[in-house]
């Protein structure tokens, strides 16, 4: 994967959701999936659309990883949970595949409904 620069053109910080914080004038060089883990959240979209972040290198062609058309179980999730290695927003999107609309916001409250998923028969 390729890397990208995530510029910060605004007088104020951006915090990236789940990631650091980017300060006035400052760039941040990212991989470009770690990018796309958090490029369609409303608040980064209106940020990038209005000119306040902007995003430069050259972008690889997305590729599904190995088994990625398998849904995950609810214990592989609950794993990405504790995984260190693993974004928030990325543990998030594969739990709501499992919960549904009615996912909660908190990571906790995410977990719960997931071990209470994993308990059923």
């Amino acid at each position: 994967m390729s890397k990208l620069t995530i510029k910060n053109t605004r007088p104020g910080g951006f915090g990236i959701p789940g990631g650091p914080v980017i300060e006035a004038g400052a760039s941040l060089e990212v991989d470009q999936a770690d990018w796309e883990t958090v490029e369609d959240h409303p608040v980064v979209k209106a940020w990038v659309d209005a000119g306040h972040l902007t995003v430069e290198g050259e972008r690889t062609a997305k590729v599904a990883p190995e088994g990625s058309d398998q849904p995950k179980t609810a214990q592989e999730v609950l794993a990405m949970a504790n995984d260190p290695a693993v974004q928030f927003m990325t543990f998030k999107s594969a739990a709501a595949k499992l919960l549904g609309d009615k996912i909660p916001a908190k990571k906790d409250e995410i977990i719960a409904a997931l071990e209470e998923l994993a308990t059923q028969p």
